[in-house]
């Protein structure tokens, strides 16, 4: 028998967290609830977590920041933008798997869902997320770094 597909909501509306865990427990997923973006990544990096549910707009650490931790830590994990908030920016909506509205239907939401799973089940193993710090000068060839004048006078000490 094959494991529950496991839910992280993550929302600073407790009365939100409450009625959305009810109604997906109601839908066999397992879930987990987060009131901040810090306590749901320390969930999501103890637990196996199959989707995260995640408000954009939370005080402290935003809905993008948290996707962005989530990549780093959770690559495999489908991450679903729950907000009432028609402006986020494309470079958060390109993190996320899918967008839903806040009061969205629950049946919208469990096929939301289940599409994300499926679209990341398929998806081949995830490369990790790398920072690359970037140089302030790119490396040059010993030839091309010199001037005219130094060429000149490493030519004279040769002779």
């Amino acid at each position: 028998m094959s494991r529950p597909t496991t839910i992280l909501c993550i929302d600073d509306n407790l009365l939100l967290l409450a009625m959305r865990k009810a109604l997906l427990e109601s839908s066999d997923f397992k879930v987990f609830t987060a009131d901040s973006g810090p306590v749901g990544l320390d969930i999501a990096n103890r637990e196996a977590i199959d989707v995260v549910i995640l408000d954009y707009h939370m005080p402290g650490m935003d809905g993008g920041t948290v996707a962005k931790q989530l990549r780093r830590c959770c690559p495999k994990v489908a991450i679903l933008l729950s907000s009432a908030v028609e402006e986020i920016p494309e470079s958060v909506r390109m993190i996320m798997d899918g967008v839903v509205a806040k009061g969205t239907s629950s049946a919208v939401l469990v096929k939301e869902i289940e599409r994300v799973t499926t679209a990341r089940s398929r998806l081949p193993e995830p490369i990790s997320y790398i920072e690359v710090e970037r140089k302030e000068r790119p490396e040059r060839s010993r030839r091309g770094s010199r001037s005219k004048s130094g060429r000149v006078r490493q030519q004279q000490r040769r002779r």
